[in-house]
């Protein structure tokens, strides 16, 4: 039906944003990210206050995008994306109702990435890129859709993890300038620090920002470091750790799941169960049946 309307329907319509989902109450570092449902129409121009990742994330639509002098009318399907840089004025005419997700990158967390990739940041530029493709970026931004929508998100690590891998790749493939590639082990030194604090502070809201600097480098170099170290990334670490925190009080202690659950680190003993059933094929109540 939408597409037997006319172009001018949707030009006059305005655009009406029906739902939102955001991070913003998260305390994600960096970044921001939005679900957003909007019914069809033709938006206000904007000026951008971050660089912006927008993704088509439902049914195929046919779209018009403006970017400053940048314009290109498509047939979107789920999975293309904009790069939308600071400060550019951007523009939409949706013919019929969409879902996007719209991620924001502060400067701070680019140019912070930027140095530890061997980028001089005051070098690195955007320009606007519309009807965009890239395996990695996709799939990064459908595990942040996902984290959004989970009733048990994995929480601030994981999403920094996240916030920050984008930045990386943003830099590398959608940037003006190419980066060195960069590789290495935390020192015995750095490593031992790291692991410690974790193993001090299962229980607290841990960040990228916080781990990675106890080893002293940058989240975005931290997050390679530690998998070359470890083995696993960090926040597939820190998840194994208090799934074996919360194992040793519940077969060694009689206290209550729900508070081992927040003493192992976990939003609640909901949230401990599904993790532990998708790790270990149990449920703390199993488990200590097995006793």
């Amino acid at each position: 039906m939408d597409a037997q309307i006319s172009s001018s329907y949707w030009l006059d319509r305005p655009l009406e944003v029906l739902s939102r989902v955001s991070s913003r109450d998260r305390g994600w570092a960096g970044f921001q990210a939005s679900l957003i449902r909007v019914a069809g129409g033709s938006s206000q121009p904007a000026v951008l206050a971050r660089h912006n990742v927008t993704m088509l994330v439902g049914p195929p639509l046919s779209t018009v995008a403006k970017c400053d002098g940048v314009i290109e009318a498509r047939l979107q399907s789920a999975g293309v994306f904009d790069v939308l840089p600071a400060s550019s004025t951007v523009a939409w005419i949706d013919r019929g109702s969409s879902l996007f997700l719209a991620v924001g990158l502060e400067q701070e967390l680019l140019r912070r990435t930027a140095r530890e990739m061997s980028i001089d940041p005051d070098r690195v530029g955007f320009a606007p890129r519309l009807t965009c493709r890239d395996p990695q970026i996709e799939h990064l931004l459908w595990a942040l859709k996902a984290e959004l929508e989970a009733e048990d998100p994995h929480g601030r690590l994981y999403a920094d993890s996240l916030g920050v891998a984008l930045a990386s790749q943003l830099l590398r493939r959608w940037s003006h300038v190419v980066p060195e590639r960069r590789s290495g082990c935390l020192t015995g030194g750095q490593l031992k620090r790291v692991l410690s604090y974790i193993r001090d502070r299962i229980d607290d809201d841990l960040t990228l920002m916080k781990v990675a600097g106890v080893a002293g480098v940058s989240p975005s170099h931290f997050n390679l470091l530690f998998k070359q170290s470890v083995g696993v990334p960090v926040h597939q670490y820190v998840m194994r750790k208090r799934i074996e925190h919360a194992v040793q009080l519940l077969t060694g202690t009689q206290m209550p799941v729900c508070e081992i659950a927040l003493m192992a680190g976990f939003a609640n003993q909901s949230h401990l169960a599904l993790r532990m059933r998708c790790s270990l094929g149990v449920t703390p109540k199993e488990l200590r049946k097995t006793r």
